[in-house]
């Protein structure tokens, strides 16, 4: 799946006057522009972009500066190249690729940028969140499915589930009827594999099923929002190259239950480099807003609670 990047622009000296990163004292009413017909006063462009988008693109520049500081030295500009290299072979030339970062508003060197940005971030959550081995495995399932939507005949899908369901019992290989008869068209071609999941990602009726099997083992038909399910539990022999992706999963599992965990590291690396704001505005929205987890983790509800109605609805049109 594609993500769409969007980049926020914003005046560099209004931002830079607000983070007081020039060695002369600023105000709202320094004059930037004078002429005959009237004066642009660093107040008049704070007004035109809004306080808002100002606080957000400075706290996020200043962020940027204070992550790299901490975290270059993990992060090597070798892997970054390659990793762009990967994303350039699923083009068919060099050209397309540049015409589809451009439409994401993107250099090559800006996308390298917030590759390397993620990376900070990550190293961040690491230092931050600390997921063991052992808890890893303990909180992760492997399994493959094959699902059934209800979209069109919920009757008609039971009774197609518990007919696959019985075919497995007689011996039928689960893999091959994944591919025949899943609607998950993700996950059908490769046998109906989800592959590691880690606890709180899925629906709760299909996640309660799946870590009740051992592998090896088919669950009867589980029923979800999604249509109804056979859940096979798979042999987990390749944990170790996994699981690094598995912790990081569990870590934005933790951060989306609890958002302070994050605002909180945030707090402790600004204050280690003695960040301050120099606008009362600005400090204010930040605190409030921008490294308060009560109000982050409300946003992440009404998001998830905005997707999951929408899920729902693409559904019933189906």
């Amino acid at each position: 799946m594609k993500k769409s990047l969007k980049m926020t622009i914003v005046p560099l000296t209004a931002v830079g006057l607000l983070l007081g990163g020039c060695s002369n004292s600023h105000s709202k009413d320094d004059t930037i522009i004078e002429s005959k017909a009237g004066d642009v006063k660093v107040n008049d462009i704070m007004k035109d972009i809004g306080n808002d988008q100002i606080s957000k693109s400075a706290f996020q520049l200043i962020l940027n500066k204070v992550l790299e500081k901490e975290y270059h030295k993990q992060v090597d500009s070798n892997d970054i190249d390659k990793q762009v290299d990967k994303q350039k072979e699923m083009f068919s030339s060099n050209q397309q690729f540049k015409d589809a970062l451009k439409q994401q508003g993107l250099t090559e060197e800006k996308f390298k940028d917030q590759i390397k940005l993620q990376k900070y971030q990550k190293a961040l959550l690491d230092d931050t969140v600390k997921i063991s081995d052992k808890k890893a495995k303990k909180d992760s399932v492997k399994v493959s499915h094959i699902l059934i939507e209800t979209s069109k005949d919920k009757s008609k899908a039971k009774s197609e589930a518990e007919n696959i369901k019985k075919q497995l019992d007689n011996g039928a290989d689960f893999s091959k009827l994944a591919k025949e008869k899943s609607d998950d068209t993700q996950s059908k071609d490769n046998g109906g594999s989800l592959g590691y999941i880690p606890k709180g990602l899925m629906n709760e009726s299909f996640e309660k099923a799946a870590f009740k099997l051992k592998p090896g083992e088919t669950s009867n038909v589980v029923k979800s929002e999604y249509g109804y399910h056979i859940i096979k539990a798979d042999k987990e022999n390749d944990f170790n190259k996994y699981k690094s992706k598995i912790k990081d999963q569990i870590v934005q599992q933790k951060i989306q239950k609890d958002p302070s965990i994050l605002t909180d590291a945030y707090k402790k690396l600004l204050d280690k480099y003695d960040v301050k704001y120099k606008d009362k505005d600005v400090k204010k929205y930040i605190e409030n807003n921008l490294l308060n987890g009560d109000k982050l983790k409300n946003q992440l509800g009404q998001s998830q609670q905005q997707t999951s109605q929408a899920q729902q609805a693409t559904q019933t049109q189906q």
